[in-house]
């Protein structure tokens, strides 16, 4: 986004101590080339064009991410008018950083549309050098804001026949889920539900890898389950389309051999057998999660779900966990990878909630996987979990608070 801007700048401050902070009105004027910002449509040939939306906020910052002002487009179109306040202390060749981002920052969540992506994923930055503080000046009337993210037009087909979605995750080494106030980037998987089905999904990636594999995990608007790979390079900045093959899971019966994926209960799962005898289902994603590097839902002991979809006992965790196993992250996410008959069975690590539901201070984070079992050592108290970390000998049933909010990878019976 190409933004020309002309700036007046003024100060007010009765304390003329040079590192006192000073207060600046600002007010330029800016128009939008081809880019992402806050309305966005589809155009002839696939180009995404973008326009301001009255309101929108552009956030000035300094280098060490400190917000010293916030500045907001008084008109929708193409080109806008931006006015607001500045404050601080500034020096000459400081470099300020110009953000717009949408308000949530956070690419966990989609809806699958451009409306979507425009009202949550959208963000932007550019940059201007001080070159005078009395008054403010920049080196420049003209800044680029350029997007830090690109838009892919995913085609979701199962052979020929297009996959009207209504769920999706997309997991890869180096995609980005989450961006903290302060600039902090947090990796995971990205997961989507469409208010109306369709196969064509539109998803606001961030990466910092460029060619690499991606997975998805699909679910249709008649509860049939895909998953799929594709080797794809997409670069900040950029949009794309692409097309891509799923492979339908079969459905899940007794007779299915061990190691076999598939579809049980309305959920994707692997076979294993219990204590040598029984043939049991353990879902390939967590409580709460759409594709298998998603944390999931945390739980406290006494509000741990129930149904078909089980939560493990002790005994079924310790038949897991006697599976071999190996850490790493396949696609970008720390956990264990279990190898069952010919597949395998990912458990990320998610960490812990201290019990406060707030995901700022959750702990151990892609360090530690904990698992509940419905076993409980002492009343109120304590219960038995899965925990396992990197190395190969700390994959065993150990005693968790039950005030601690952790990961359930549900199990279910085949028959």
């Amino acid at each position: 986004m190409l933004t020309m801007l002309a700036f007046t700048a003024c100060s007010s401050d009765n304390d003329e101590r040079a590192d006192a902070p000073r207060f600046y009105n600002v007010t330029l004027t800016a128009s939008m080339g081809d880019a992402e910002t806050r309305a966005l449509s589809e155009g002839t040939g696939n180009v995404i064009t973008a326009t301001f939306a009255a309101g929108d906020k552009v956030k000035v910052l300094k280098s060490d991410g400190t917000e010293v002002g916030e500045l907001t487009a008084n008109t929708a179109g193409a080109s806008t008018t931006l006015d607001g306040n500045i404050s601080g202390t500034f020096t000459e060749n400081e470099v300020l950083t110009l953000r717009y981002r949408s308000a949530t920052a956070n690419y966990d969540g989609q809806v699958g549309t451009l409306d979507g992506i425009a009202a949550n994923q959208d963000y932007e930055e550019g940059t201007l050098t001080v070159t005078s503080t009395d008054p403010l000046t920049f080196n420049s009337n003209s800044v680029t804001l350029l997007a830090k993210q690109s838009i892919t037009k995913f085609t979701f087909k199962n052979g020929t026949n297009p996959v009207s979605v209504k769920s999706f995750g997309i997991a890869a080494v180096g995609l980005v889920q989450s961006i903290a106030t302060n600039g902090t980037e947090t990796a995971g998987a990205v997961t989507g539900t469409l208010g109306t089905a369709s196969s064509d999904v539109y998803v606001a990636l961030r990466t910092s890898s460029s060619s690499q594999a991606y997975s998805f995990t699909v679910k249709d608007n008649d509860g049939n389950w895909y998953i799929a790979t594709k080797n794809a390079k997409l670069t900040n900045r950029k949009n794309y389309t692409a097309t891509v093959k799923l492979n339908k899971l079969p459905a899940l019966t007794s007779g299915s051999a061990v190691g076999t994926i598939g579809v049980v209960g309305g959920l994707p799962a692997i076979v294993i057998v219990n204590n040598n005898t029984t043939k049991t289902a353990v879902a390939l994603m967590n409580t709460g999660a759409l594709c298998p590097e998603d944390y999931g839902t945390y739980y406290t002991f006494k509000n741990l779900p129930s149904g078909d979809w089980y939560v493990p006992s002790k005994a079924e965790l310790e038949t897991l966990a006697g599976f071999s196993s190996s850490w790493g992250a396949p696609y970008g996410v720390n956990g264990r990878t279990f190898t069952i008959g010919s597949n395998s069975l990912f458990l990320p690590a998610a960490g812990l909630d201290d019990g406060d539901n707030n995901p700022s201070d959750y702990y151990n984070v892609s360090i530690i996987g904990y698992y509940w079992s419905t076993d409980e050592i002492t009343s109120n108290t304590t219960a038995y979990s899965l925990q396992f970390g990197e190395a190969n000998n700390n994959v065993n049933i150990q005693t968790g608070y039950e005030a601690d909010g952790l990961s359930v990878r549900p199990f279910h019976a085949l028959n």
